[in-house]
């Protein structure tokens, strides 16, 4: 077989595995569908527009899974405003102030002592904020592919059991309630892994056809192989 037609299937076989540990996808193109084929988002009262959904403050999203306490959700939104505190994810099924929050215009993980806060956002501006928890109990959070936060919760704050997944909700009962910001989120994707630093940084937004990270290591090794191959036969 020509070396061509190996690369090529190499690539093939590659890109069949380039959204590998990717369970969830909306890409939110006038739709809150699930490309992956699963559970749709629910809107809790904002609007589905053409590129993004759009919410005023508590009219965020709802995720019908279970997400556990392994995995990766990576999006793009924006604020447009910021109040002290504006939940981004909730973990406990709207019970209770634990979650993960914009403090005023920087992220933190609330509430476990010693962790302080990290990045920097802007109203009207998006980010990419990426989210992971690993089997060790560490979560982190890097805005625009750069580690912004880490934090080891061996409290579980960040792990959703077996609850399913809030976006731009804060808590109903048990605490103070109604901290959220009015903005926009581009897409939401989930992993049921924890991306590494390079894998998080190697992301492309999903209307960009490319390997993922997971992907691109185990291609370049698997061309190299290919490579070494042919010239043993030369």
């Amino acid at each position: 077989m020509k070396f061509h037609s190996l690369m090529a299937a190499a690539l093939l076989a590659f890109s069949m595995d380039s959204h590998a540990g990717l369970i969830h996808q909306f890409n939110i193109n006038g739709s809150l569908a699930d490309s992956v084929g699963n559970a749709s988002l629910v809107g809790l009262g904002g609007t589905v527009g053409a590129d993004a959904y759009v919410f005023d403050a508590n009219k965020g999203l709802r995720l019908e899974a279970k997400l556990g306490g392994v995995y990766t959700i990576d999006m793009r939104f924006h604020f447009d405003s910021f109040r002290t505190y504006g939940r981004i994810i909730d973990f406990k099924n709207l019970v209770g102030d634990e979650g993960f929050y914009a403090a005023s215009d920087k992220f933190r993980v609330f509430n476990i002592a010693g962790t302080g806060s990290g990045g920097n956002m802007d109203a009207n501006v998006d980010s990419r904020v990426t989210v992971t928890r690993d089997a060790q109990k560490m979560s982190r959070v890097y805005q625009n592919g750069e580690l912004v936060l880490s934090v080891l919760d061996t409290a579980g704050v960040t792990d959703f059991g077996q609850n399913v997944a809030h976006f731009f909700r804060d808590n109903t009962s048990g605490g103070t309630t109604g901290e959220g910001n009015p903005g926009a989120v581009d897409y939401i994707r989930v992993y049921d892994t924890a991306l590494s630093l390079e894998e998080v940084r190697a992301l492309t937004p999903p209307d960009v056809d490319v390997p993922e990270p997971a992907s691109l290591g185990l291609m370049g090794a698997g061309l190299a192989l290919l490579g070494f191959t042919r010239r043993r036969r030369k």
